[in-house]
């Protein structure tokens, strides 16, 4: 039922933003970008990092493990392990180079485990365009991340496009 309510919610949204210039066409190209969920969105990018950061840390086995293993993990959670397997020092390294090298998927992800319940842990693009939304993980952005400037995430964001 709260899919069904998800699904409705994007259709809403798309035809209140097209009141003059609806068509077909506008509606599935509009449908397919605001119905995707922004953790899977940036995602691959971050596993991209993860496995370009090992491979620049001297452990290329573990790069391609996880380059491998992403396909049936989510990154989200291979790095909750990773805190429990690595070296304080390189774990910290991981983190920091994050928000300078990878799309915002920690934060996202952080802030939607936050704010959603199983079954329905995702943030959908149309979500992220409300603007409590983004006031909302602005806030535990400085709340959780003090040292990483919460607009320049949004930003990050906003110009990230799958």
């Amino acid at each position: 039922m709260e899919v069904i309510s998800l699904e409705t919610e994007v259709i809403k949204f798309i035809m209140e933003k097209h009141p003059d210039d609806f068509s077909l066409e506008l509606f599935k190209k509009e449908y397919d970008y605001y119905r995707k969920d922004l953790c899977d969105e940036l995602e691959s990018g971050f596993i991209d990092y993860l496995y370009t950061f090992f491979y620049d840390e001297g452990m290329p086995s573990l790069a391609e493990t996880i380059k491998a293993g992403s396909k049936s993990t989510i990154a989200y959670d291979l790095v909750r392990d990773l805190k429990n397997a690595l070296h304080k020092t390189i774990y910290d390294k991981l983190i920091a180079n994050s928000f300078y090298y990878a799309p915002p998927y920690l934060p996202v992800y952080d802030f939607m485990k936050e704010v959603k319940k199983w079954p329905m842990l995702c943030l959908t693009r149309r979500e992220w365009e409300l603007a409590e939304t983004k006031k909302a993980f602005k806030s535990y952005v400085k709340s959780h991340y003090p040292e990483v400037d919460a607009d320049k995430v949004i930003e990050q964001i906003d110009r990230y496009r799958s």
